[in-house]
């Protein structure tokens, strides 16, 4: 479900981008701005609004729950402790809260704990910086508009999140991993994903964006700004907004004035320019038309709209194919990893452990990622909004850079995960022995407590004592391991 809540909010989400923000207030028709300008502001918050009245709804049945389920006590004592053999797991949990730090600093030496922490931290930063910004990314390379972006990420986030959850659950299960073998498994799930995150070195060519990425079709000013040329001098631009326009020669420009255009018609929502001098058409060039709404086979020749350019760039289905890969592989080591987390701590730290971990995946993951993902995201920007002498929001990025720098951050922190979990399985010593037992024993020689009815007996500190029933078949009548 932690899969499936995110992949559902792109989805809805996108839908909720194409409805405008201030819609109850304000006709975006009359404002002339549509779903695939590049001003278009949709509806974000409305899903904040949902999410509140939701997590209200599930609270309630919640907080009816008893504080253990029955049969839990039994469950616990049949469990053979796997636990990091070491000083930590023969610290006592704390009791009080005087008792605190010393149980933190005993879970600090724990290195299995300690290396899955990080790895968790590294995954987190990852999953968080791409969930924020991977939308902006493939509006950017690929040319689509912001709901597609994030409609187009929640459809591949529900098969490659939810399948890779439960494929790396069944994995644990089938081949009935002991926590050495666990982190193994987390080893290889991440060396796959690392090479899909290789998929983001696909990259389109940048938009032909008069005056930042192309030359204008006429002479430069000189001593006037790259936005400036002899073609719109006479439009005095220097104060314009920013609402860009796509011409029929298939440059985009800052807006229509800085297109030379002289004039205007409105088609509904879409805004149609005329007569522009930085158009260059050819000889013998049929104009686009635009199809009037309502009215059989009327159209409308224009020189520029009020919309993104598109693209022939063939690469956005094989970026989407390597995305899956990375995400499939990536949640795929997500519930291995945590089993391992409870496995290597003993039972009575299990529970402080994860508010261990969760600390540390917040501060060193999933709080400095947006930051670390926008900063390097802002070192692709080419063209910066200026208001009052002060830049604001980036207005057009260069497509390269960006894909090198995601490229950049998605490996290394890739290549940190696969050094953290190899250090994990490393400095991992199960209880009573010397080396890692990467497979459960086979089932006809698990040694089972003897039971009656139904209840374990001769469990004596944490650990299960031959009775006198001897072999058990592990699978029907006990449960060793998580």
């Amino acid at each position: 479900m932690a899969v499936v809540g995110p992949a559902m909010g792109y989805v809805i989400g996108g839908q909720m981008l194409t409805i405008y923000t201030d819609f109850l207030s304000v006709d975006s028709d009359a404002l002339g701005v549509t779903p695939v300008s590049s001003v278009w502001i949709g509806a974000w918050w409305i899903g904040f609004i949902l999410s509140a009245i939701l997590c209200l709804i599930v609270a309630i049945p919640l907080m009816a729950f008893p504080h253990e389920l029955p049969g839990a006590a039994e469950i616990r004592a049949s469990k053979v402790s796997e636990a990091h053999e070491g000083a930590a797991s023969k610290s006592a949990a704390f009791s009080a809260l005087h008792e605190l730090p010393r149980a933190a600093a005993a879970l600090l030496r724990n290195p299995t704990f300690l290396f899955l922490n990080l790895a968790g931290a590294t995954e987190g930063m990852l999953i968080s910086g791409f969930a924020a910004f991977l939308p902006k990314l493939i509006e950017n390379q690929f040319a689509v508009n912001a709901s597609e972006a994030a409609l187009l990420l929640g459809v591949i986030t529900v098969p490659a999140g939810g399948g890779g959850t439960f494929l790396g659950g069944w994995l644990v299960k089938r081949w009935q991993l002991a926590c050495a073998g666990i982190i193994k498994l987390c080893v290889a799930a991440t060396v796959v994903a690392a090479a899909f995150t290789f998929g983001f070195i696909l990259t389109c060519d940048d938009y032909p964006f008069a005056g930042v990425t192309v030359m204008y079709n006429s002479p430069s000013v000189p001593g006037a700004d790259s936005l400036t040329a002899m073609c719109n001098t006479d439009c005095s631009c220097i104060n314009a907004p920013y609402s860009p326009v796509c011409g029929a020669d298939g440059n985009v420009y800052y807006s229509a004035c800085h297109a030379g255009c002289t004039r205007q018609t409105l088609a509904g929502a879409a805004q149609l320019f005329h007569q522009c001098s930085c158009v260059l058409t050819k000889e013998n060039m049929t104009l686009p038309t635009y199809e009037l709404e309502g009215e059989a086979n009327s159209t409308i020749s224009y020189e520029a709209i009020n919309s993104i350019c598109s693209t022939d760039c063939p690469l956005l289905w094989v970026f989407v194919c390597m995305s899956f890969g990375v995400m499939l592989f990536t949640f795929l080591a997500t519930m291995p990893a945590l089993s391992a987390t409870l496995r290597c701590v003993r039972e009575d730290q299990r529970s402080f452990a994860l508010g261990i971990q969760w600390i540390k995946v917040r501060l060193l993951g999933t709080i400095p990622a947006p930051l670390l993902f926008g900063y390097l995201i802002d070192l692709s920007c080419s063209l910066w909004s200026t208001s009052c002498n002060k830049t604001g929001a980036c207005l057009q990025y260069d497509n390269i850079n960006m894909s090198r720098y995601m490229l950049g951050i998605a490996l290394v922190g890739k290549l940190c995960s696969l050094l953290f979990f190899f250090l994990a399985w490393w400095f991992y010593r199960p209880p009573g022995s010397k080396n890692g037992n990467a497979v459960v024993p086979s089932v006809d020689l698990v040694v089972c407590a003897e039971k009656t009815n139904g209840n374990v007996t001769n469990v004596a500190n944490g650990t299960l004592e031959r009775g006198s029933n001897g072999y058990c078949n592990a699978a029907l009548e006990c449960s060793d391991h998580l």
